[in-house]
């Protein structure tokens, strides 16, 4: 019981010290309320869990530090539709998510990148920011910023029906600014 307790404290410990050292923008994965029936049920979301960089599903253990050696934690494991996405902290401008199929028990291609984010429990239907690049889901560039070596690419945020994407930038000084741009078809 103590175990069950102790990983969502952990876990917000986690994410109070990484927000306050810059790493907040990069925890918040979000998912639309009409998200599809097909998603992991109850009883099967328990069957999971993490610690250090041990992912727990079911009876077995995956250590995702084998997959990248830079992964020196894993910040959340959030259910999307049969998949399962495990985001890992690797240094201060890029995480990794690592995409865990339940079904095969198997680990699909890692993500490298910030800001990930999907719509309807899908996880096709993702977009992510790698540096100064916004990618689909399956590494194509959508658009690419010529930023400053003071800005970043602070947050994605789908808009308008989910035909079109905002991409919030930060700067050094606190300002940021908003794009707003197209998504292909098949990330709507």
């Amino acid at each position: 019981m103590k175990k069950k307790i102790l990983i969502p404290v952990v876990l917000l410990m986690c994410v109070l010290l990484l927000s306050s050292c810059g790493q907040g923008q990069n925890l918040q994965e979000r998912t639309s309320p009409d998200a599809q029936s097909g998603s992991l049920q109850a009883s099967e979301q328990a069957s999971f869990s993490f610690e250090g960089t041990v992912f727990h599903y079911g009876a077995h253990d995956y250590d995702v530090s084998s997959r990248n050696l830079l992964i020196n934690s894993i910040l959340s494991a959030i259910p999307v539709g049969k998949k399962i996405v495990i985001k890992c902290h690797v240094g201060p401008n890029n995480g990794v998510y690592c995409i865990f199929d339940t079904e095969s028990e198997s680990f699909d291609e890692d993500i490298l990148g910030n800001n990930l984010i999907w719509h309807s429990d899908d996880i096709t239907t993702a977009v992510y920011s790698f540096w100064s690049e916004i990618h689909t889901y399956d590494g194509s560039v959508i658009k690419t910023y010529n930023l400053a070596e003071d800005s970043v690419i602070y947050d994605l945020a789908f808009c308008d029906n989910y035909e079109k994407l905002d991409v919030t930038i930060a700067h050094d000084d606190n300002s940021t600014e908003t794009d707003t741009i197209a998504l292909p078809s098949k990330q709507r």
